[in-house]
């Protein structure tokens, strides 16, 4: 999640990697989700991201008035403020918070913020699918998928 961790990741991991990596993002909550985007869109070694966002994240973010920005070869990519996607509550084993339900269009938003803001590169694609497997009160059932031109021929997306 911080800088550093991200810089040890590029030296361990994608700098020595001898072939494509993969990006599996699963129930990942609040702003890791953009930290997972960001490792897909800053290093061409990524051939692959599958990515299912979880928790929104916290209502701090906007009441700080921050806006969320994804780059993309070191330039910023997607921007959006944090107020359209962040909110109250949390989970520790049962949510305390507003009605789950009541959440549903912020996390929409989050889920388009988070797919507009993969850059696959030229000719790569990107897509949005849901999967019902949170049906008793959960509705983060989206999985973003990108992947590069040059993979497509590894890799079919669903």
């Amino acid at each position: 999640k911080k800088g550093k961790t991200i810089r040890d990741m590029q030296r361990v991991i994608f700098d020595r990697a001898n072939g494509p990596v993969l990006v599996l993002a699963v129930h990942l909550c609040g702003t890791l989700s953009l930290r997972a985007i960001s490792l897909f869109n800053e290093n061409p070694k990524t051939a692959l991201i599958v990515l299912k966002p979880c928790c929104l994240p916290h209502i701090v973010h906007a009441k700080r008035k921050e806006v969320f920005t994804v780059g993309s070869g070191g330039m910023p990519f997607h921007s959006f403020a944090a107020s359209l996607v962040c909110a109250r509550g949390q989970f520790s084993g049962t949510w305390k918070g507003p009605p789950r339900f009541h959440l549903k269009p912020k996390f929409d938003r989050w889920v388009q913020n988070l797919h507009a803001g993969i850059d696959p590169g030229p000719d790569g694609r990107k897509r949005e699918e849901t999967v019902s497997l949170q049906t008793d009160g959960g509705f983060q059932n989206v999985y973003i998928w990108g992947i590069r031109a040059e993979a497509s021929d590894l890799v079919a997306l669903p």
